[in-house]
């Protein structure tokens, strides 16, 4: 029975063009004409370097947010008043 299960379903799929070898070049090399293929991959590839340029830009702005940050964090630890008797902390310091 399993076998005529494989084999209906061997037959739909080849009526339907699925087991068919495809390739995705319709024209042949050298021709005028451009498959339809290309003008998606082109697209694509725009695509992929306009995202490509906002990730860069969107680095770019978030690495002089933290800078400013860092420089806004610096400036307000160094004008803290110090209580006397109360130990000194380098939040900075990686040795903890």
């Amino acid at each position: 029975m399993l076998f005529l299960w494989a084999m209906a379903f061997i037959l739909v799929l080849q009526e339907q063009n699925l087991l068919v070898a495809a390739d995705p070049v319709d024209e042949l090399p050298g021709s005028l004409g451009r498959g339809s293929w290309c003008d998606e991959h082109d697209t694509i590839h725009e695509r992929l370097d306009i995202i490509e340029e906002k990730v860069i830009k969107t680095v770019e702005h978030l690495e002089s947010e933290v800078k400013s940050l860092l420089n806004i964090i610096n400036e307000t630890t160094s004008n803290i008043p110090i209580v006397p008797g109360t130990p000194l902390i380098d939040i900075f310091d990686d040795t903890s």
